[in-house]
């Protein structure tokens, strides 16, 4: 079975000097270059949050806190955020120790104002962005996942992964969480092994 690596959101604003920072982010960019040097792949995809100013996700347009409970039916929620991965900045940029020349594809996700994007294959409002497809059109129907956050992108490009019917290993040693919530990490976990998501180093 022909395989792809997707890489979520290795972005500068995530890691640990970052708006949004997730702890020891470092750690997992040795891993995933290596990762990109194997042959087994036949795509690799990285996805890029990359909002615009505006962005409804943000705290600071809602008049409120980051990390504020919020839901609406547009795509926006379940928290907001600090202002990050801004259209443009350095924040938005691929870590300078990940070797992104390697990526084939480059998923740029939560670009409209009022709807935010987890997901590498959809839109917060259930939108597809067409990369299920693409991966089937190239015969891929088996994915590593990795990147940042464990408890959200990649939790939401596992979900949507399963539900597009692709067999999901998660490299557990190139992925770190955020935790917004106490015991996020440990939730998603669960959730993972529920679903048949297999665990594997890189």
């Amino acid at each position: 079975m022909k395989k792809a690596l997707l890489v979520v959101d290795v972005q500068n604003d995530f890691y640990e000097t970052g708006s949004l920072p997730v702890k020891q982010a470092t750690q997992i960019n040795p891993v995933i270059n290596r990762m990109m040097k194997h042959t087994q792949y036949k795509a690799i995809l990285a996805s890029q949050d990359w909002h615009p100013a505006d962005h409804e996700s943000f705290a600071v347009n809602q008049g409120k806190e980051p990390f504020t409970a919020f839901d609406n039916e547009k795509g926006i929620g379940p928290v907001l955020w600090p202002v990050h991965c801004q259209q443009g900045t350095f924040g938005a940029q691929f870590h300078q120790d990940i070797h992104s020349e390697n990526f084939d594809y480059i998923v740029r996700k939560g670009t409209h104002p009022h709807v935010d994007s987890y997901s590498i294959f959809k839109e917060n409002n259930g939108a597809d962005l067409g990369i299920a497809s693409l991966l089937k059109e190239l015969d891929i129907y088996e994915l590593d996942i990795c990147g940042l956050a464990l408890d959200y992108c990649v939790r939401y490009t596992i979900h949507d992964a399963l539900f597009f019917g692709f067999k999901i290993n998660l490299i557990i040693n190139a992925t770190k969480g955020v935790e917004a919530n106490p015991g996020d990490i440990k939730r998603t976990m669960e959730e993972f092994k529920r679903c048949g998501v297999v665990f594997k180093e890189g």
